[in-house]
């Protein structure tokens, strides 16, 4: 019998789910279907638009964003929009990002707007993209098993850049499917449905945006990852009826389906969502993310482990360590 998943081993799989998926479907991203399958973690082609010269196991805005509002919780302990905007900012400049094309056209505007004096939220009113959804997964983390606080969680991390309700509504779906995770006991049909409950509860927040459905919209990419077809015309269906760009309500539904794809694997639904096409590191990043919650960090290669912590200069397993003593602390006070 298999030995039960620590809140520890959920954490370090999400994380790695984060970082890997981003890493190796920035290999794919921006390519139309057909494309040449990609079935291990390489780097980007040299002459890529927008990854050319990453490294192997290099990640892009997707995880320095993400982390970034790990660095945020772990200095303040709960979600904060303001403290999550500073740590936004400190990371490009940190990392001399700012007029690289790796970061997003909602995310530039709006921390670019609040720099020159724009309230905070006012300046993400615009933000519909799926920058929000990309960065959220780690959010789903702090309170397990709590959609409410989840959703609000969602929304302090949205608000600086992506103050929208569809934004909100869809960054919400992917946070309430981790949180299911992280508390344990959980089938990929109850995160689905933790899910849809997210993007529902989320839709109050935020300036209205005339977007579909984000609940309905993952129940029908669902219903497509589930269709009695082969899996490439199930991933066909996905990229033309989905979507798997950049609106926000493409992106949350596209990562789930590559999570009912893969059955919950998270190798699988990271090569599954690089292989479907489209903005592939953000659909790998986060069907990664939440397979990783789900399944542990023992699903992945230690191969690939070593290579995302030596390109990015960073240690995940204590990022995970220092994230679940500040989860665990709350949950027992």
């Amino acid at each position: 019998m298999a030995k039960p998943l620590t809140l520890y081993d959920r954490v370090y799989g999400c994380l790695l789910g984060q970082a890997l998926g981003d890493a190796f479907g920035a290999a794919g991203a921006m390519h139309c279907l057909p494309q040449p399958p990609i079935n291990d973690l390489i780097a980007p082609p040299a002459e890529h638009p927008i990854h050319g010269g990453l490294q192997l196991g290099e990640y892009t805005d997707d995880t320095i964003f993400a982390l970034a509002i790990l660095d945020s919780l772990l200095l303040g302990g709960k979600p904060s929009a303001a403290s999550i905007a500073h740590s936004f900012r400190a990371a490009i400049d940190r990392l001399g990002l700012a007029a690289s094309v790796l970061i997003g056209p909602s995310t530039r505007a709006a921390l670019d707007a609040w720099q020159r004096g724009e309230e905070l939220g006012k300046a993400g009113r615009s933000g519909w993209t799926n920058g929000a959804v990309m960065r959220v997964a780690l959010v789903g983390l702090r309170y397990p098993g709590d959609l409410e606080a989840t959703v609000e969680a969602s929304y302090e991390s949205a608000m600086p850049t992506h103050n929208t309700n569809v934004a909100i509504s869809s960054a919400a779906a992917i946070a309430c499917a981790v949180s299911r995770a992280a508390a344990g006991n959980a089938s990929v049909d109850d995160l689905i449905d933790a899910a849809c409950q997210g993007a529902e509860k989320g839709k109050r927040y935020g300036y209205g945006f005339i977007a579909p459905s984000v609940s309905r919209r993952i129940r029908f990419a669902v219903e497509l990852a589930k269709a009695d077809k082969p899996l490439a015309e199930r991933q066909r269906d996905i990229y033309d009826l989905v979507g798997t760009g950049l609106p926000a309500y493409e992106m949350a539904a596209a990562a789930l389906a590559h999570l009912v794809l893969a059955d919950g694997d998270p190798v699988e639904a990271i090569r599954l969502a690089t292989n479907t096409g489209g903005d592939t590191d953000t659909t790998a990043a986060i069907a990664g993310a939440v397979a990783g919650a789900l399944q542990g960090a023992a699903r992945f290669p230690l191969a690939w482990v070593g290579a995302v912590n030596q390109a990015n200069r960073v240690d995940l397993a204590d990022y995970a360590q220092r994230y679940t003593a500040l989860i665990q602390r709350d949950m027992r006070a």
